[in-house]
């Protein structure tokens, strides 16, 4: 543990010193605790003064209601959550449990606490394990994800779910939630109370390997376009290396001298990059991308006929979920799928800015090792180990590196037969559903009995779980049996000496391999683990620093072999940071922008909204803009300009107007907007419709502007990584043209309040309440 490791130990032995007392109290007694503990927060004490009793009470209620008592490694690990850090407790030490500590502790005061783990099964299962005790000591508990992934719930459901004093949900339910609640046009749509406490279950997984994407929303669609089948013929036809390249350890794939010629030929265009070309150059990018960088049964499924992707983190479905700026469809097109609609992303945020929100952050996990300086760097938490209540005792052997694919198939055959044979379950894992699907094969046709859990059959995930810690059971499964996965011993299986753990391939960061190698040994029970792994493989393939004929043709020694993989995965994880860094990069000026743009919106959906003064200022505003870019020549342009954004009728005093003078001209229509204004007021007779209906106006103006910023900045990252290749700085690049786009957009929100205030229609429905037909 860290420098402050004899402070926590101090804190443990109080919590220990209220043990008795804890345990003297009948139930009522120690439910009552809960109301004493919000009277003393109420007349000033702090959280950490009551730490010490508050714990002892809960690990209490913990024992009456579930039969668990945490015990001290664990307190310690609860005491490092509720400081903001991260708790790095070994695989099946009981973080579930653990978390039940500081989740009562921070719930106390009022403002809730929220736990998000990686899927909705763990979010579930553990809210129906410890919602009982949380209920037993008086305190709300609610689920936030719901039970199918086609659903959702409603705003009054999602006011009441956050609305508890702790919420068991996923970080990606909880970003989306965040984004929904920030589109709302009206305060009853609202639901998120102000952000107190959060607690993060595989705290790496979430923080770092899910942050290297930002999670968006999307919504209007674009105009369809028909090029993605056209474009990704063109790249069917190209090879690799001749007419294009692929780095795959950058991700960058460009079309060298000879496929821009072909191009050129495909499309009968004499040049592929001119600027008029832009969306067919765009086309054949995207084509490109989802050929080299994306796999079918790694990256995503066709299920009934529908392009499905898959978490490269848990193996799981991620249905519901779609690739931006065109990606989706041109995998799509790929597949020989009937194209879905590309839609603009709406709003946007990352996993960095999402849990900095947050009063405070902890997180628990199995595998942290190796992460501690880029958590501190990013995130302000560190991370503390915590020691186990038993001694590990399973026996990982030396990683088993050859030279090709069919040695190592052959090897890891062998094994699992040998392994059989003394009737231990064996748990094989593999890297991707296609991984998977080709060794139970290899199985079915020796005859073998199996379970396969993949993505394809989450469903039975739970039952399978329970089957793969008998004796003789064996299961093949992706990493959708990684963490939180709890595989329990038979008494029998554990006389034989454990769950077996065979690795067919070494994954993309030496912290995955950790997972997969806790699924065995949990609590101090007997188990093994080996990997298996060639030079074959798609992790050194994608970022080996040798290449694939180079290592066809020399001999390797055992030694060389696991050095170059160790820095194939070294540099896979160095990837993976960069592209971490590079999206919290990017949404530094997108989360500026957020900021402004959602304190705006708060403020009119609260009803804190502007004064005739201040639409005044607007208008005139939007005029001097519009005299400064010559918008009106004439008569005839002035005249054009009044219907297209002040009114429908020309104004009486118009003759006297020197269109020559633009300060008069300026003069004259604020003069006409401020008229228009008086008039919706007179028509509507009530300053509190009308006020309304000014919100519902500004509003509008803000939400198709930041739609179209949003779209934009999502497109820019691609862009901007195209510049990289020329030597640019990506993340300056993004932020100047950020910067501009957003003074732009500030621009056309004032042009539409004015023109959506003074050409909008209003009537008053038969209920009475407000139709607005917008201009």
């Amino acid at each position: 543990m860290r420098n402050d490791d004899a402070r926590n130990r101090r804190l443990l032995q109080r919590v220990n010193a209220h043990q008795d007392t804890m345990r003297a109290l009948s139930d009522a007694a120690l439910q009552d605790k809960t109301r004493e503990f919000r009277a003393r927060i109420d007349e000033g004490a702090t959280l950490d003064q009551l730490l010490p009793e508050v714990f002892a009470a809960i690990r209490e209620a913990d024992l009456r209601v579930v039969g668990k008592f945490p015990y001290d490694n664990q307190v310690l690990a609860a005491i490092v959550m509720h400081q903001g850090n991260i708790a790095a407790m070994k695989t099946g030490e009981g973080k579930s449990l653990t978390a039940t500590l500081p989740l009562y502790l921070n719930a106390l005061g009022g403002a809730g606490a929220i736990l998000a783990t990686v899927n909705g099964y763990l979010a579930r299962r553990d809210a129906e394990e410890f919602g009982a005790v949380f209920e037993f000591m008086g305190l709300s508990l609610a689920i936030g994800v719901p039970e199918s992934a086609a659903e959702d719930f409603t705003p009054q459901q999602k006011k009441e779910i956050y609305g508890a004093d702790i919420v068991y949900t996923t970080s990606d339910k909880l970003g989306f939630d965040y984004l929904l609640e920030n589109l709302a046009g009206t305060s009853e749509e609202k639901y998120l109370r102000p952000f107190n406490y959060v607690l993060i279950d595989e705290a790496d997984a979430v923080l770092l390997d899910l942050a290297q994407m930002p999670l968006v929303i999307s919504g209007s669609p674009r105009v369809q376009s028909n090029l993605y089948p056209l474009a990704d013929e063109f790249v069917a036809t190209l090879r690799e290396d001749i007419e294009y390249e692929h780095d795959e350890g950058t991700g960058v794939t460009r079309l060298t001298e000879q496929g821009i010629a072909a191009g050129n030929r495909f499309f009968h265009v004499e040049n592929l990059y001119a600027p008029e070309l832009f969306r067919l150059n765009r086309h054949v990018n995207l084509a490109l991308r989802a050929r080299t960088r994306f796999e079918p049964l790694r990256d995503y499924m066709v299920l009934n006929g529908r392009l499905v992707l898959l978490s490269a983190v848990t193996g799981r479905l991620l249905d519901g979920n779609k690739l931006q700026g065109g990606l989706h469809q041109a995998i799509e097109a790929r597949e020989g799928l009937e194209i879905t609609t590309e839609n603009r992303a709406m709003a946007s945020v990352t996993y960095q800015n999402l849990f900095l929100m947050f009063e405070k952050m902890g997180g628990m996990t199995g595998t942290a090792r190796g992460s501690e300086k880029e958590l501190l760097k990013m995130y302000r938490t560190e991370v503390v180990e915590i020691p186990t209540y038993r001694p590990i005792i399973r026996v990982d052997e030396p990683d088993v590196v050859v030279r090709t694919l069919a040695e190592k198939d052959r090897l890891v055959m062998d094994h699992l037969e040998e392994m059989r044979k003394t009737g231990r379950p064996i748990l094989v894992t593999t890297g991707s559903v296609r991984s998977s699907i080709a060794f139970s094969q290899r199985l079915l046709e020796r005859g073998i009995e199996h379970n396969l859990l993949n993505a394809l059959s989450e469903a039975k995930e739970a039952e399978m779980v329970r089957e793969a810690g008998r004796a003789g059971a064996l299961t093949v499964a992706t990493l959708i049996a990684g963490r939180g996965t709890d595989i329990k011993l038979t008494p029998e299986a554990r006389e034989l000496g454990g769950l077996v753990i065979i690795g067919t391939e070494k994954m993309p960061n030496r912290r995955v391999d950790g997972q997969v190698r806790g699924r065995s040994g949990r609590q101090g029970e007997p188990g093994s683990s080996r990997f298996y792994s060639s030079m074959e493989d798609e992790v050194f393939v994608r970022f080996g620093s040798v290449s694939q004929e180079k290592v066809r043709r020399k001999r390797w020694s055992p030694r060389s072999m696991r050095r170059l993989l160790d820095r194939a995965q070294s540099a896979s994880e160095e990837r993976a940071a960069g592209a971490r860094k590079l999206s919290k990069d990017f949404d530094i000026a997108m989360a500026r922008q957020r900021d402004l743009v959602y304190d705006m919106r708060a403020q009119i959906v609260a009803g804190g909204g502007m004064e005739a003064g201040d639409l005044e200022q607007i208008a005139a505003r939007v005029f001097a803009e519009a005299a400064r870019a010559g918008t009106w020549k004439d008569v005839g342009s002035l005249k054009r300009y009044i219907f297209d954004n002040v009114g429908y009728r020309i104004p009486a005093d118009f003759a006297e107007v020197e269109v020559d003078d633009p300060t008069a001209v300026q003069r004259f229509l604020v003069g006409t907007f401020a008229r228009a204004i008086g008039d919706k007021l007179d028509v509507l007779a009530d300053a509190e419709v009308f006020e309304k209906f000014r919100d519902i106006v500004l509003l509008k103006a803000i939400d198709v502007a930041w739609i179209e910023q949003v779209d934009f900045l999502e497109q820019l990252k691609t862009v901007v990584q195209d510049r990289d290749l020329a030597q640019h700085k990506v993340e300056y690049e993004y932020r100047r043209e950020a910067y501009f786009a957003f003074e732009e957009m500030k621009k056309r929100i004032d042009r539409d309040v004015v023109r959506l205030l003074c050409l909008s229609r209003i009537e008053r429905g038969a209920d009475g309440g407000l139709i607005i037909q917008f201009a």
